[in-house]
């Protein structure tokens, strides 16, 4: 067959060739999954980012304002405005309430109080009240937007979700597998070559097995497993541990900082066996990689992963810092953390900050517990974590009550202190007794299903508070059988 002048189709134009076809465009107009071109040649359009939805017509100022905060921080240009042009922009998302406090959605994704009292912003759970928060206005004068608060963007990419501790369900049975394996094989490391001088484990274990329990500590949500449920992931290091794991109600395990973790691999370095210290890393990457498919490690192994898999393409990442410590290489490591997921190194970076975020989701998980927001029984849920974090630190340690109190807003630490002090408080109804929950604190709703998992995310939440706040008070040890709230909480899903 011979093509005339105007039939067939267009090739390019004189002095090209016609294959391969220019950049972008398909090799025939009929090539499968693409659409005929003409001339000029136009690329598709990029996918739009997916819009921020719309709240409902009824929204209350609160809800208006996070959707606000939303759609400008999905704006083309927010992440590289500065930080003047950021508070300009969030100044007319401000809400002032009657009691003169100020809120505003910022960084993180969560809600921000300034209280006059002391004209500091701190993370607030927002009011729960319908008519607390129909009462809210934009107005001005407002106060400075501090640029700790400001969204960056790339914090609200990821959904952290309320921290989960190993309760309530199992890990899968393909979890295990794979850490059984990692274990057996990091088990068959010489102790020569990868020595370990913690008392935490028995003389002669390696240091590969060390790796695999502390990074798992370290990618658990909340540290805190049930021992009728996850006996077999614990019992993967049994044969190693020099003690065993207590006989409490739940195991609570106190979670190692992350320089305890790089320091066996930091240690092979200095001794000249980088072979020994790419055993380690890779000894991690396997125990993280297992875990991040169980919704109560996956954010804490992502975070460890985009950390220490770079290592594995290149080692000589941290050689420039090995010199000057320890701390360099942790700063090293925490430089590669993924920005979305920045905020579960404020356990180790910052535990002032890594308290406010767990006590923040504290008081999201007791929302289901503290009542219809229209009746009169209704409990703010921020009071009502306050009572709970008064009830576990008048046990163990009141007299932290204000240095850890000092982290929260100046009306949530004066409760605090008032709680603890005052025998007849009436927030001490919600105090655990006898290990069991009272009546006015407790999922009411028909739903077993719903119930089971409000109790559990509770539980959590008082977990993670409990650790947050140890820490803060500079490391100071768990409880052999933890605390009072997580375990009535406990007993209460042994019920449901």
């Amino acid at each position: 067959m011979v093509w005339g002048p105007h039939d067939g189709p267009q090739g390019p134009p004189p002095g090209r060739p016609g294959w391969p076809s220019p950049l972008g465009q398909p090799t025939w107009p009929s090539a499968p999954g693409q659409t005929a071109w003409s001339r000029p040649y136009v690329p598709p359009q990029a996918p739009a980012e997916p819009a921020v939805p719309e709240p409902p017509a009824d929204a209350d100022p609160f809800t208006r304002a996070e959707h606000a905060v939303r759609a400008t921080i999905a704006a083309p240009w927010w992440r590289a405005a500065t930080p003047v042009q950021r508070q300009q922009a969030l100044l007319p998302r401000l809400l002032s309430l009657p009691d003169h406090s100020w809120w505003l959605y910022g960084a993180w994704a969560r809600w921000y109080r300034w209280h006059p009292a002391d004209g500091r912003w701190f993370p607030a759970p927002p009011p729960r009240s319908a008519a607390t928060r129909e009462a809210a206005r934009p107005g001005q004068p407002a106060p400075m937007i501090a640029a700790e608060i400001l969204p960056t963007g790339p914090d609200f990419a990821q959904d952290y979700g309320l921290p989960l501790s190993v309760t309530g369900s199992p890990v899968s049975g393909a979890l295990l597998f794979r850490l059984r394996s990692v274990v057996a094989e990091a088990a068959q490391a010489p102790p020569a070559d990868y020595p370990l001088g913690w008392s935490h484990f028995l003389h002669g274990t390696p240091s590969t097995v060390a790796a695999t329990w502390s990074s798992m500590l370290w990618c658990a949500s909340v540290p805190v497993f049930d021992p009728d449920l996850d006996l077999s992931l614990l019992g993967l290091w049994e044969a190693h541990l020099a003690q065993p794991l207590g006989t409490g109600r739940l195991r609570w395990l106190p979670p190692p900082p992350l320089h305890t973790i790089l320091s066996l691999y930091a240690e092979r370095l200095r001794a000249g066996r980088p072979d020994a210290a790419n055993q380690l890393v890779r000894c991690m990457v396997m125990t993280a990689q297992a875990l991040r498919d169980d919704p109560r490690f996956r954010i804490r192994a992502a975070a460890l992963l985009s950390m220490i898999e770079p290592l594995q393409a290149n080692p000589a990442l941290d050689h420039r810092a090995l010199p000057y410590g320890d701390q360099a290489v942790e700063r090293e490591w925490h430089r590669r953390c993924a920005a979305p997921l920045a905020a579960s190194l404020f356990a180790d970076s910052a535990p002032g900050e890594c308290f406010q975020l767990a006590f923040y989701d504290f008081a999201t998980a007791l929302t289901p517990l503290c009542g219809d927001t229209g009746e009169p029984a209704h409990l703010e849920p921020r009071h009502a974590a306050t009572a709970l974090l008064a009830a576990d630190m008048a046990g163990y340690r009141p007299d932290l009550a204000t240095p850890v109190g000092g982290w929260l807003d100046p009306e949530l630490r004066a409760l605090l202190s008032a709680v603890i002090d005052d025998p007849a408080h009436e927030l001490r109804r919600l105090w655990p007794a006898q290990g069991r929950l009272p009546d006015a604190l407790g999922p009411d709703g028909t739903d077993s299903t719903d119930g089971t998992a409000a109790t559990i995310e509770a539980l959590s939440g008082a977990a993670a508070t409990a650790i947050a706040w140890t820490r803060l008070a500079g490391g100071i040890p768990l409880p052999p059988d933890g605390f009072t709230v997580a375990n009535a909480f406990a007993a209460h899903l042994d019920g449901l």
